[in-house]
């Protein structure tokens, strides 16, 4: 089941209070150049509200009012801090009254986003979701590939154990609106917001990610064989790094033959991480492209304020930026003429 903001609003008092609007001054940078598009990925680190859902297992994540409002606040004061991005994807969501929520707060209510939210596989309640700006982008198609397999976790955690994800991928199309379509032509975006299964639990989640990566990445060369112009953007909390089965099963075919690639390795060594685990840096979360794109990035920008110990310390602290998560964000910003123009 999909939930958008296209559709009316579905959440209501079951699903918890509005929080209290509380703000603090941020400076805006500046925003994408004209020509641009700019997408960003956001873990939320739990993000669920203050009321407990009995029909999943929210209770030990269930928020005080206070902490709620803040903690919607925070979320919304880091989308400025990544210069409002186009398209953002999030991860470890409840589900669309968090989203609406966040919407609604004075940071972000007359920012123009609307949003699509998966739906949940996951024992916990945890979604995936997008937000994107819909006067420049406009939703085609959306689905939530997700088959049947046995695999050597065996689904714990998740509503239906027999399938692949717990947290399905979001796969939106999208098409530029209006003069930016006419500008720049007409080619499919499409996009893909994951949340691979957690490192916890030894070498039977390893599998279940390299099973996860390879079934999306094949499911994705079959969908762009049918439209090779279409631009394909993967992103999201893989829970796998470089090097590791996830990560390599989804970004490169059987044959050696790169599908995607990873915008941040256009960074340095030493600010390519988006986690921290016993002092050891982790790059968990990526924006990949579709390998012949690589010419469309024009910037690429990894926030380094909630990874190290000392930014989830701020985590209730509405004067300062870190704490919204536990992982880092990270924004590309792309050449859209590139990014859509007729594949190589």
């Amino acid at each position: 089941m999909r939930l958008t903001g296209v559709s009316p609003a579905v959440a209501g008092s079951a699903f918890g209070s509005a929080p209290t609007s509380v703000s603090t001054a941020l400076p805006h940078p500046k925003p994408a150049a004209a020509g641009t598009l700019r997408i960003g990925q956001m873990n939320l680190w739990n993000f669920f509200d203050d009321v407990d859902d009995p029909k999943t297992g929210d209770d030990d994540n269930v928020l005080t009012t206070e902490q709620y409002a803040i903690k919607v606040q925070k979320i919304a004061n880091a989308i400025v801090a990544l210069g409002m991005p186009d398209v953002i994807s999030l991860n470890e969501i409840e589900g669309v009254h968090v989203v609406e929520a966040l919407l609604k707060s004075d940071t972000l209510k007359g920012a123009g986003y609307k949003y699509v939210v998966g739906g949940a596989n996951d024992e916990r309640g945890l979604h995936v979701g997008m937000l994107y700006k819909d006067a420049k982008l406009a939703v085609v198609k959306t689905e939530e590939p997700n088959p049947k397999m046995s695999f050597p976790d065996g689904g714990k955690g998740q509503i239906d154990p027999k399938l692949l994800y717990a947290r399905a991928p979001l796969v939106v199309d999208f098409q530029l609106r209006g003069a930016d379509q006419a500008k720049e032509g007409t080619n499919l975006l499409t996009i893909a917001v994951n949340h691979f299964k957690s490192k916890l639990g030894g070498s039977a989640p390893e599998q279940r990610r390299v099973m996860q990566g390879e079934y999306l990445g094949t499911w994705l060369d079959e969908r762009l064989a049918a439209n090779p112009n279409a631009t394909q953007v993967v992103m999201g909390d893989l829970n796998s790094s470089y090097g590791e089965g996830g990560y390599e099963k989804l970004a490169n075919r059987a044959d050696g033959s790169a599908r995607l690639y990873d915008t941040p390795l256009r960074l340095s060594d030493a600010d390519r991480y988006t986690y921290i685990y016993r002092k050891e840096k982790d790059m968990l979360d990526h924006m990949l492209v579709s390998a012949g794109r690589q010419d469309a990035i024009k910037s690429v920008k990894i926030l380094h304020v909630n990874s190290a110990t000392s930014g989830r310390d701020g985590q209730w602290d509405l004067k300062k930026l870190q704490g919204y998560s536990d992982h880092d964000s990270l924004i590309t910003d792309f050449n859209i003429a590139k990014l859509l123009g007729a594949a190589k």
